[in-house]
């Protein structure tokens, strides 16, 4: 169980540009990739049409199985065909979110990786984040004129291939030593696929054309022009395990996300929030995943490692921006403490401590049954985790906003910089009249008047920035 250093929360609604004018509200699809240590997020919505598409997953040896009430432990089956994490593809960022002037490092299944934009073949491009020189990591480079990565540590320069094109201390005339195999930077197979950068991460040459092998997950509807999609990416300081779980839950919302998320009410309202009996279940379980069914929303489906997919209207509306991402953001405080006490008791116990005796939990227990079925439990990290889990962070940083998804996200990051200009201008405009009145003694109380509107003005912005953008408490006892 690895933990992720800050991504998504139970996934946040971000408006992108797409108009909604004529737009329906939110009908179907929710739609959720998760990466690891991230997590990106699309929701899609049908445009007009009540009627969502269903699709199918292959499976390997699919066997059907029967989750919900008083179900069997769970324990790992030494028989059964044995998962690869690093057979699979995996998203790394939205494209959206990603500059082409810049390389970007990340870190996905223990490995870190840089991605960068290759422009003389047009594509983004998935690199090992170590020059092949002295290991330097290569996400702190540049592209250099010629649109090859550079290292900035000594000034080696990589194509899209990983070839190593130019080494500065090597003389013209000597031996053409960049063209040694030590010199080539490790490339991982990589695609765009869904507005998202995809990566192999395997970096072996046998596995360069493994896109006419195996490809991404292929969600149907996210081609479909009568749909229309909201994207957003952020970081959490929970694992892989827990994440998912927690997205396959959607007996949980009414009450985490609670004047928050608007949800279909019931026809008869057994307390405030409105919970009722949610009937699900796993039909098909299998290498690749499984394929549940939800009764009150439609199809619903686990494309391992990383890709859940649901089809249905649990969510009819969206209220009160500000507190939706703070109630969002609570959820690390309480799934940071699931993990430690899984941890504590031991993933393979977790059915023993956890009482699951509705069809609720099914697709919780299914996910689980997938793991210990197919992969003994847990992700396989290759040694890159050890298995402790570092100190809880302070609530401010476990609800910071900044580093977890605004720093990421050209729009926000955007609108943050704006403001801050903009409560800078303020100051300077209070000090400034403040000035003149003194000075001129002509029209003082109006000039002071006006130094009081704009102080207040960037005491005003300085709020609305930090609770915005940094830091916003949540106590669900007072919603």
């Amino acid at each position: 169980m690895e933990v992720v250093r800050s991504s998504s929360v139970t996934p946040i609604h971000i408006p992108t540009s797409t108009s909604k004018k004529g737009f329906t509200k939110p009908k179907f699809l929710n739609v959720q990739f998760h990466p690891i240590p991230g997590s990106s997020f699309l929701r899609i919505y049908k445009k007009t049409s009540p009627k969502s598409k269903l699709f199918t997953t292959i499976s390997s040896s699919p066997s059907s199985v029967s989750t919900g009430t008083h179900e069997p432990e769970l324990e790992a089956d030494s028989q059964a065909e044995k998962f690869d994490w690093y057979a699979q593809w995996y998203p790394v960022m939205l494209v959206y979110d990603l500059d082409k002037r810049v390389p970007h490092g990340k870190k996905v299944m223990g490995l870190d990786i840089v991605v960068w934009w290759d422009r003389t073949e047009s594509t983004w491009k998935v690199f090992d984040d170590a020059c092949p020189h002295r290991l330097a990591p290569l996400s702190e480079g540049r592209i250099d004129q010629a649109g090859r990565l550079q290292c900035v540590y000594h000034g080696w320069c990589f194509n899209g291939s990983g070839d190593c094109k130019f080494i500065p201390q090597a003389k013209p005339d000597g031996p053409p030593i960049h063209t040694s195999k030590k010199a080539c930077a490790a490339v991982y197979p990589s695609t765009v696929h869904h507005d998202m950068v995809w990566f192999w991460p395997n970096s072996d040459p046998q596995y360069k054309d493994i896109i006419t092998k195996k490809q991404p997950p292929t969600i149907p509807e996210l081609d479909d022009p009568s749909f229309f999609k909201l994207t957003g990416c952020r970081d959490i300081p929970y694992g892989y395990e827990v994440l998912i779980e927690n997205l396959m839950d959607p007996a949980h919302i009414p009450y985490a996300h609670y004047g928050i998320m608007k949800t279909q009410p019931p026809k008869v309202k057994a307390d405030r929030e409105g919970g009722s009996p949610v009937e699900l279940s796993v039909t098909k379980l299998g290498l690749d995943g499984f394929i549940g069914n939800q009764d009150q929303f439609g199809a619903s489906k686990f494309f391992a490692p990383c890709t859940s997919y649901a089809s249905g209207n649990p969510v009819v509306d969206q209220v009160d921006n500000v507190a939706s991402s703070a109630g969002r953001e609570k959820a690390n405080i309480y799934l940071i403490g699931d993990e430690r006490k899984i941890m504590d008791i031991g993933p393979a116990n977790w059915q023993k401590a956890c009482f699951v005796p509705t069809k609720a939990d099914a697709f919780v227990v299914g996910f689980r049954r997938w793991l210990n079925k197919y992969s003994g439990g847990q992700v396989d990290w290759r040694g890159k985790y050890s298995g402790a889990l570092p100190p809880t962070p302070p609530r401010e940083q476990l609800l910071d906003r900044y580093w977890s998804h605004v720093v990421n996200c050209p729009s926000c990051n955007a609108a943050y910089k704006r403001l801050n200009a903009l409560e800078v201008i303020l100051q300077v405009a209070s000090l400034a009249l403040i000035g003149i009145a003194a000075a001129t003694k002509h029209n003082v109380n109006t000039m002071v008047a006006m130094a009081v509107v704009c102080f207040a003005g960037s005491r005003w912005s300085a709020h609305f920035i930090y609770k915005t953008f940094h830091y916003h408490d949540y106590n669900h006892a007072f919603r």
